[in-house]
């Protein structure tokens, strides 16, 4: 299959891309940063996201589109950036497909969708453990940006795009989860998800996403089992939150708030990298 990654250089995207071509696929890289000198097993183009016209043209022949291309966080550009960043490249990658009858298009969102993250404290779950038919109630750009682009991608699914979503929550990479193993478990430190998903069970996730029959409108957590804290969230959560009252009674052990039953149901998946 001829797979085009947007991003395909970042933290996600270079373990993807990987990935992919372990599976036998045919990987075009669009990133606005120069690929290898060697150029690899992969060809890279240079290019943005936002241009509709670079994008139709990185796409050209490609069976998926596989959108990773972001910026990854509220903090790290101004406000209407990271806004029209993120929601005009997730528009481009499904409009490119549809113009060029790519049938598939899986696009990166978040948990932050879901408005959990970057809330300062002001969100609480309708129940726990979250699930895809959560409310989605972002307070700041990049959460905003990620809800959005849900609404591009069934969008798109509504013209017969095969749009599938991922939402990643507090990826890792292999050093940080060794620091995490090594330190028993990270510090609670205030009211936020302790979720996380090792960066290669994504990539394994998105490999996957391409290569399974799905309906297009499927979004999907892919986390891991469990907390990135030792403690068990039925007690850690209602002692940092008191009226989250007792949503979290059902997350003993060292379950996590979100749920990825959906993943391991659709894609046969299931996360092989954890802390503990």
């Amino acid at each position: 299959m001829r797979i085009l990654v947007t991003g395909g250089l970042g933290k996600v995207g270079e373990h993807v891309v990987d990935e992919l071509l372990r599976g036998g696929h045919e990987v075009t890289v669009l990133d606005r940063l120069p690929g290898p000198r060697d150029g690899g097993a992969a060809k890279y183009l240079m290019g943005e996201v936002q241009d509709l016209g670079q994008m139709v043209e990185a796409a050209a022949g490609c069976d998926a589109v596989i959108h990773l291309a972001a910026i990854h966080n509220p903090h790290v550009a101004p406000t209407g950036v990271v806004f029209e960043t993120n929601v005009t490249g997730t528009f481009n990658a499904h409009h490119a497909a549809f113009r060029l009858g790519i049938p598939r298009v899986v696009s990166t969102s978040s948990n932050a969708a879901v408005g959990w993250a970057y809330s300062e404290g002001a969100f609480l779950p309708d129940y726990l453990p979250i699930d895809e038919e959560h409310p989605c109630r972002p307070i700041d750009a990049y959460g905003l940006s990620k809800q959005v682009g849900e609404t591009i991608a069934h969008s798109y699914a509504r013209k017969g795009v095969e749009a599938v979503v991922i939402r990643p929550s507090g990826v890792v990479t292999p050093e940080a989860l060794d620091e995490i193993r090594r330190t028993g478990g990270r510090e609670p430190e205030g009211w936020r998800e302790y979720s996380y998903i090792d960066v290669r069970d994504l990539a394994v996730a998105f490999r996957l996403a391409v290569e399974r029959p799905l309906p297009g409108g499927t979004v999907m957590f892919v986390v891991a089992d469990d907390s990135t804290v030792a403690e068990p969230l039925c007690d850690l959560l209602p002692r940092l939150k008191p009226a989250i009252g007792d949503h979290a009674r059902g997350l003993t052990g060292t379950r996590g708030v979100f749920t990825n039953d959906r993943a391991k149901d659709l894609l046969g998946w299931k996360p092989l990298h954890i802390w503990r």
